[in-house]
């Protein structure tokens, strides 16, 4: 266990000395990097899959061109194209083939810190042209004097937005445009072989979509990756660390009790219980943290309205992925696993078949795979939980007053 100090995250993601014990799956993602394997790094939501690729491209500086593009705003695969274009920025040699590229759209001796820089590729790019563009930045960045690697944030959040629209109706057209888009991805990998590695992550799962889609071939080309929750003594070494950063102190029972309140431990879970609970010390003019100052913090404020705010994204998310007829049953699902104590068979049918009538058994499917891959829920023994119990008792507080659980509605 680390035994030093240690800053709270004040950001999405950290690096260096707050990058906080995953040693072992750097390790291994770092591996498979060197062996030259395009990787799918998946994990439910606030685990730290953004930290680990950040940590990865500092620990690859210097021996690789290592390129971050974020498409959480792109709208389409030219978009997408334009953010990698973009990524190229911090390298002069390889941002000056990308500019040599697109020459007929940028101004001469334009800055990489102008603003409008993504305005002037973008208007390179279209819908005819963006897989040969996309091809010849490509094969440009493979001639680099040192292997690349291109890291691709939220692309699952730029495959739901191709695939279901802004009126989330999944069509042929849409399922095109998908096609093409990772079909493009797996060329790429491909061709490009021990001189590009490619990973691609996101905050839904991409799977899953691409799964409904009918898809899943064009993801072949990558190798699956998974990073999940910290052990517990991970987290209690995280938990030591955060207290000496800020000179406070909490005993074997405290820690157990916080520990325990969590039950999973997803680091930004831990980070924030740490917030809290040091915001309380300080209010109350003390060093020492105690079994009753953690369980009032847990009750009113993980539980409460602060603690609603900060995991308000996980509600946030679903809406996003799944749109409203489908976030509609997500909902029922989860407040009857939170509210009941877990989601039974029959209770999940019932809740299906309440909202699609016959046409029930494909969005419970579609429905059940997201909330189990995005790391809501876990089967067990025939049956559904919530993975994290914070989540399953902020998620009861949150609707339970709002929601009848099946076995009442059908006395």
């Amino acid at each position: 266990m680390k035994q030093h100090s240690l800053k709270r995250a004040t950001g999405n993601w950290v690096t260096g000395d707050q990058f906080w014990d995953r040693e072992e799956e750097l390790a291994l993602f770092l591996e498979r990097l060197e062996e030259g394997a395009n990787l799918l790094l998946t994990a439910p939501r606030r685990i730290g899959k953004t930290s680990l690729l950040k940590e990865a491209m500092l620990r690859l500086e210097g021996r690789y061109v290592c390129l971050f593009a974020d498409l959480q705003k792109a709208e389409s695969a030219a978009d997408a194209i334009a953010e990698i274009c973009l990524a190229t920025a911090s390298f002069e040699d390889t941002w000056g083939k990308v500019k040599r590229l697109f020459s007929n759209v940028l101004p001469d001796n334009m800055d990489v810190k102008y603003k409008d820089i993504s305005v002037h590729l973008r208007s390179g790019l279209n819908a005819a042209n963006w897989r040969g563009r996309g091809d010849e930045v490509l094969d440009s960045l493979a001639g680099a004097d040192k292997p690349v690697a291109i890291f691709l944030d939220e692309v699952a959040i730029l495959v739901n937005r191709l695939l279901r629209g802004p009126d989330y109706q999944v069509t042929a057209e849409r399922k095109k445009d998908v096609d093409a888009l990772l079909s493009w991805l797996r060329a790429a990998c491909l061709r490009h072989q021990g001189r590009i590695r490619f990973v691609v992550t996101g905050s839904i799962g991409l799977e899953p979509l691409v799964r409904q889609a009918g898809l899943s071939a064009t993801l072949n080309a990558f190798t699956p990756f998974t990073i999940g929750p910290w052990r517990r003594e991970i987290a209690a070494g995280c938990l030591h660390a955060l207290a000496n950063g800020y000179e406070v102190t909490i005993g074997t029972e405290a820690m157990d009790q916080m520990l325990d309140q969590l039950g999973v431990f997803i680091p930004h879970h831990v980070q924030m219980f740490f917030d809290h609970v040091y915001q309380e010390a300080r209010l109350a003019k003390t060093q020492e943290v105690t079994v009753a100052m953690v369980n009032e913090v847990y009750q009113h404020s993980m539980l409460g309205i602060r603690g609603h705010v900060e995991l308000s994204h996980m509600e946030e998310r679903l809406k996003m992925a799944l749109g409203p007829k489908l976030d509609v049953l997500a909902l029922d699902l989860l407040t009857e696993a939170a509210v009941h104590g877990d989601l039974t068979e029959g209770s999940a049918r019932a809740l299906a078949m309440e909202q699609f009538g016959t046409d029930w058994a494909g969005p419970l499917r579609d429905v059940l795979g997201i909330l189990e891959h995005d790391g809501y829920l876990r089967p067990a023994d025939e049956r559904y939980v919530f993975e994290s119990k914070l989540l399953r008792e902020w998620w009861r507080a949150r609707f339970r007053f709002a929601y009848v659980p099946v076995a009442q509605r059908q006395k």
